[in-house]
């Protein structure tokens, strides 16, 4: 039987105070987040879902959906040791630093997020976007009411610059918020300005190029802006129809010169690329699942 099991707000080295454990935090995150993301991803798969590990039974197909694996070794080992295949999804991490080879090693095969250079042409991991939050999806063509939008923090990286070139360009939506989910905007509200918005401009993170940003604007048929920061989105998604820039003001002509016909488009290349890349990665999941 194939089981799903969640296990990015199960951590091991919870302190007396796990709420305030960032490893807890991250993991509620994904769980609460993420979850409508990778549950399109395994669509066409039938599974059930568990809730903890003595649900497992010797022969099982374990999906499993993780952060901070670090320090789960052991528990993986006794993965390995009753079911007869492991397929992970790694969320999280970032910065790439550290070595996931003692966790990677018991899985038949492992889909992460936040590629690097070591995961690209790796045979057993496949990188995949880091998604979108539960929520979003309104991809409607509809004539919108602003040319762009920002919502998130405004400082670090080349934000303050984006938001410096952007200003005179009318209609704009803004929402800044001094920390990273800290007093986020709702997703509900955060759907309604992106399907009202033609261009997202989608600033590099502050460790890595990905944001949810990016998948956010596609989700809602918005025109995705990012830097071309060691062409990085070349390299994950080859053939992608993003609008590619250096520096925001390269932005700057698209965004105030296209006419509508222009606008719609690109609007209507980038949604049909990704459904296209949904339709291939689904496909590709439950090949390697089911095989």
């Amino acid at each position: 039987m194939i089981k799903l099991f969640w296990n990015t707000h199960n951590q091991s080295q919870f302190s007396e105070k796990k709420e305030e454990s960032t490893d807890y935090i991250w993991g509620i995150y994904h769980k609460k987040n993420s979850d409508k993301w990778i549950y399109e991803i395994l669509k066409n798969i039938k599974y059930s879902n568990i809730k903890n590990e003595n649900e497992l039974e010797s022969g099982d197909t374990l999906i499993i959906v993780d952060s901070s694996i670090e320090n789960k070794i052991k528990q993986y080992e006794k993965f390995k040791l009753i079911c007869s295949k492991i397929f992970l999804f790694h969320l999280g991490d970032e910065a790439g630093m550290l070595d996931f080879s003692p966790v990677y090693k018991n899985c038949n095969y492992v889909w992460r997020t936040f590629c690097s250079n070591k995961y690209f042409n790796n045979e057993k991991i496949k990188c995949i976007p880091i998604g979108y939050k539960s929520g979003i999806t309104d991809k409607s063509v509809q004539k919108r009411k602003y040319k762009w939008a920002f919502i998130g923090t405004p400082h670090k990286s080349s934000r303050h610059d984006l938001l410096y070139q952007f200003s005179h360009i009318k209609e704009f939506y803004t929402y800044k918020t001094q920390k990273f989910n800290v007093k986020p905007i709702s997703v509900q509200e955060m759907n309604k300005i992106l399907s009202s918005t033609d261009f997202i401009p989608c600033p590099n993170g502050f460790v890595h190029p990905e944001t949810y940003r990016l998948y956010e604007a596609l989700e809602c048929g918005c025109i995705p802006i990012v830097e071309n920061a060691y062409k990085y989105y070349d390299r994950l998604f080859p053939g992608n129809p993003f609008i590619k820039i250096d520096k925001w003001k390269d932005a700057l002509p698209m965004i105030q010169n296209w006419n509508a016909e222009q606008i719609n488009t690109k609007r209507k290349e980038c949604i049909a690329w990704w459904n296209k890349y949904k339709f291939e990665i689904q496909v590709f999941v439950k090949n390697k699942i089911i095989q």
